[in-house]
């Protein structure tokens, strides 16, 4: 029998950057997190009420309403996908807010560059 309180859709990140170059285990920062319904808000796939279709931008990977061809069907609101696609984009942010944090604390505790070293090698 199916646990009744498992999700049908879920995201689990699990993140562990060193820091610096030891792999002592004191060194390392990490996170997990998990996204399902209880923690995930299912926004809307397709574009919002009263929104043109427009052909997107390169590089541009969101629902537009528009092809090269003309315009698209709206998508199917709703349902597994659609939870798996917020619990990807809440993931995605934990991940750009852990790595910032990572990044900063790399920032405050390493040495200033030194530049007589840098420009010695780009003489030769």
């Amino acid at each position: 029998m199916a646990d009744q309180n498992r999700h049908a859709v879920s995201v689990k990140a699990i993140y562990r950057i060193p820091n610096g170059k030891s792999q002592d285990s004191s060194n390392i920062a990490e996170t997990t997190c998990s996204f399902d319904t209880s923690n995930v808000e299912i926004g809307v796939i397709g574009l919002p009420k009263g929104a043109e279709a427009t052909k997107p931008q390169a590089g541009d990977y969101a629902y537009s309403g528009m092809h090269d061809q003309g315009p698209l069907p709206p998508p199917k609101e709703g349902g597994d996908m659609a939870l798996l696609i917020a619990c990807v984009k809440e993931a995605k942010k934990h991940s750009d807010n852990f790595l910032t944090e990572v990044i900063k604390k790399e920032k405050l505790h390493s040495p200033p560059p030194d530049k007589g070293k840098a420009s010695k090698k780009s003489k030769n």
